[in-house]
């Protein structure tokens, strides 16, 4: 599925939601995964996801608050999208 409306800005803030949602929850990220299975592999089976939640959702939260905050007031993308036809030709 294509989003043809979408802002170069609307993609960054999906993009930056997604990658740091992904550490909500230890099934949410592949780096979370593989430090649990290695930890279980020597016999570390403490990692699990009730002792992942109490840092991994304050943590996530507080990240999304920043980082929404910060690409709205900093710009990281053009303000314009030619797909929406909101270019002026110069």
């Amino acid at each position: 599925a294509t989003f043809p409306y979408a802002t170069p800005y609307d993609w960054m803030q999906v993009s930056f939601s997604a990658t740091v949602a992904g550490n909500l929850t230890m099934l949410g990220s592949a780096a979370n995964m593989i430090v649990a299975f290695q930890a279980a592999k020597v016999g570390d089976r403490t990692f699990t996801s009730e002792r992942h939640a109490p840092f991994g959702i304050p943590s996530t939260l507080l990240s999304l608050y920043i980082g929404t905050f910060l690409l709205a007031t900093i710009h990281f993308s053009p303000e314009c999208s030619e797909k929406l036809g909101d270019c002026d030709d110069a």
